[in-house]
């Protein structure tokens, strides 16, 4: 199976158009809304809406050369199938749009073309923030890229499932931040050479980012930040963005991180991020004969209890189940609440109780109460 994301720009609503739209299509490329565009130009809107439907019904009848022609990223995707798309097959396709009203309507477009033509398995993936109008946000959208290549990506690489990133569309921003990124989760990153119609195949080079002791350093606020709390203390060097006081990763610290974050985590139960946590004198011994995989489910627990103490929309996942409850097991008589260790295999909770000051004091690990 082979899982292949590729970059989309605009290229199948602005090849062979005329200059009006052209330059209509150019002067909304940033547009995040569509209602936006409706209510502020009516006559506009109509007009790039019409050539919305029009590009889509007639992307339904193109066969793959002309389909090629009209469109980078389609065009880049045949040339890796050698022309033909495979009857049948089992791959992913994520198509990558901009948080634009035309960068979705383009890539869903392409998404039509594929599913028509026997691509089942595609998906549109309209990233947040992902546009060119706004630098801190380009930037914060490029660590969410990150976190999802590690999140989506990474866990599906195996010797049975390639990765191919896709760059022959996009815009150059983007494009060049994503070869980097296929450094690190795929298994080869693929361009259409100028125009050539030749494609251009760069292999996953052994690259690997040796920054595990620079993280270790400074654990707690790398933590903070990749859960998108709150990290004040002075930062400098390539990792750290700041503004009006507050300090977030950026890009490649989001890079590095997620490189050796499972290996951190797997080596100890770390101190809490966050002040509204704290372990009890029985949590640590309660926790001792327990695998690598375990303790790593553990901190990661503690991260979305962080998140769930100090975010503002208090969020609380299933993974996390934080919920009071009904009985409290004997061995933890004064227990009010517990969350979720693991569920696979011989499933733990963590049993804690509410302090004075919204402080939750995580008591021991135990069996799920039954």
């Amino acid at each position: 199976m082979t899982i292949i994301l590729s970059t989309c720009g605009t290229s199948i609503l602005t090849n062979d158009v005329d200059e009006a739209l052209r330059t209509m299509l150019t002067r909304h490329a940033n547009s995040a809304k569509e209602e936006a565009i409706r209510k502020e130009n009516p006559e506009e809107y109509q007009t790039i809406a019409a050539h919305i439907q029009d590009r889509k019904s007639q992307f339904r009848g193109y066969a793959p050369q002309k389909a090629a022609e009209k469109s980078a990223e389609l065009n880049g995707i045949l040339a890796y199938y050698e022309g033909r798309l495979p009857p049948g097959a089992n791959d992913v396709h994520y198509l990558l749009a901009t948080d634009t009203w035309l960068g979705e309507a383009t890539a869903d477009i392409a998404r039509g073309w594929l599913e028509t033509n026997g691509i089942k398995n595609c998906q549109v993936i309209r990233h947040p923030d992902l546009q060119t109008a706004d630098w801190p946000l380009f930037r914060s959208s490029l660590s969410g890229l990150v976190k999802w290549c590690a999140e989506t990506i990474a866990p599906q690489r195996s010797p049975h499932c390639r990765v191919v990133f896709n760059l022959s569309g996009g815009f150059k921003s983007e494009t060049g931040f994503l070869q980097t990124l296929g450094m690190f989760y795929a298994d080869e990153t693929i361009y259409m050479f100028e125009r050539s119609g030749q494609l251009m195949r760069i292999p996953r080079l052994p690259a690997r980012l040796e920054a595990k002791e620079d993280i270790e350093k400074d654990l707690a606020d790398f933590r903070r930040a990749a859960l998108g709390l709150s990290v004040t203390a002075a930062k400098a060097g390539i990792y750290w963005f700041g503004m009006d006081g507050e300090f977030t990763l950026e890009p490649w610290g989001e890079m590095v991180f997620e490189e050796h974050k499972n290996a951190i985590y797997k080596e100890k139960i770390l101190p809490p991020p966050t002040d509204a946590i704290r372990f009890g004198l029985r949590f640590l011994d309660s926790c001792k004969n327990i695998s690598g995989k375990q303790r790593r489910q553990i901190n990661r627990a503690l991260d979305l209890l962080a998140q769930c103490k100090e975010s503002p929309n208090h969020p609380n996942p299933n993974s996390l189940h934080y919920q009071p409850i009904r009985q409290p097991p004997s061995y933890a008589p004064d227990a009010s609440h517990e969350i979720y260790a693991w569920n696979d295999g011989d499933a733990r909770r963590i049993f804690c109780r509410e302090l004075a000051g919204g402080v939750t004091e995580l008591i021991c690990l135990g069996p799920h109460l039954r």
